[in-house]
């Protein structure tokens, strides 16, 4: 895994978060990464036998989607 680098980004304003989301996911390779976590998430269905922690998981995978589409202006 590549070394995290720490951004101080309470110190950002929400545009400036929003502009770097958009950076990220406009781009051909972005668009592709969105496009499976969609597939392996909001597309997703867990059939009618799922437990309970299976499904609360997947709808905060889900929320976390949605998230990055709304910040990138992808949605």
């Amino acid at each position: 895994m590549p070394p995290f680098e720490d951004y101080e980004i309470e110190q950002m304003s929400e545009e400036e978060i929003k502009k770097a989301f958009v950076r990220c996911f406009i781009s051909k390779e972005g668009k592709i990464v969105l496009s499976y976590l969609r597939r392996q998430t909001i597309e997703r269905s867990l059939g009618p036998d799922a437990e309970d922690r299976h499904l609360r998981d997947l709808e905060g995978q889900r929320r976390l989607v949605r998230q990055i589409e709304r910040l990138s202006g992808i949605n």
